[in-house]
């Protein structure tokens, strides 16, 4: 029996001491100053498709095939940062403007794995409404944006980059395609 505890012991230390570390990641929330100054674009709820519903990086492996990083992980729901990027992007509310709601539904927001090197992938279903709409009026406008950026590199850090750039782009085109409503 004391034999059979001090393996279990030792096991127990073993498998303690090569567990893998986490490393987190967050996009950089650092305003590109590509936002729109004709119209306040206020940020409404981001809903989160169900493959990028969870902390773990996704990698596009193939058309067919998605992964998943083993220890790398998102800081925070994609969520609550694609949310948080688009209003740094779309800056702060200014009483004398239209007031418009963004929201809409995050479908990819990813590293894809392609001949040339990883590609970030960053794909938004977006609505746009007047400040003061109900959610059952009709939106003034319903657009999908994707943007792809090659990585700089072969590591999480360089997609997490091109993530982050390729939201200010998309950002860029609500912004533009809001100050023509």
């Amino acid at each position: 029996m004391r034999h059979l505890s001090i393996v279990a012991l030792l096991f127990v230390l073993t498998s303690c001491a090569s567990a893998p570390s986490l490393d987190y990641y967050t996009i950089d929330m650092t305003p590109s100053g590509v936002g729109g100054e004709s119209v306040n674009l206020a940020v409404g709820r981001f809903a989160v498709s169900d493959k990028l519903d969870r902390h773990q990086i996704v990698i596009q492996e193939s058309p067919t095939r998605i992964g998943y990083y083993a220890t790398d992980r998102w800081a925070s729901s994609i969520g609550e940062m694609v949310e948080h990027k688009l209003a740094a992007e779309f800056g702060p509310v200014d009483g004398a403007l239209r007031s418009l709601i963004v929201e809409g539904r995050i479908v990819a927001f990813e590293q894809v794995d392609t001949a040339a090197g990883p590609v970030a992938r960053a794909g938004l279903d977006v609505t746009i409404r007047e400040g003061e709409s109900m959610r059952y009026e009709e939106p003034l406008l319903e657009k999908s944006y994707v943007v792809e950026r090659p990585a700089s590199g072969n590591s999480v850090d360089a997609v997490v980059q091109a993530l982050s750039r390729a939201l200010e782009e998309i950002a860029a085109e609500i912004a533009a395609d809001a100050a023509e409503l």
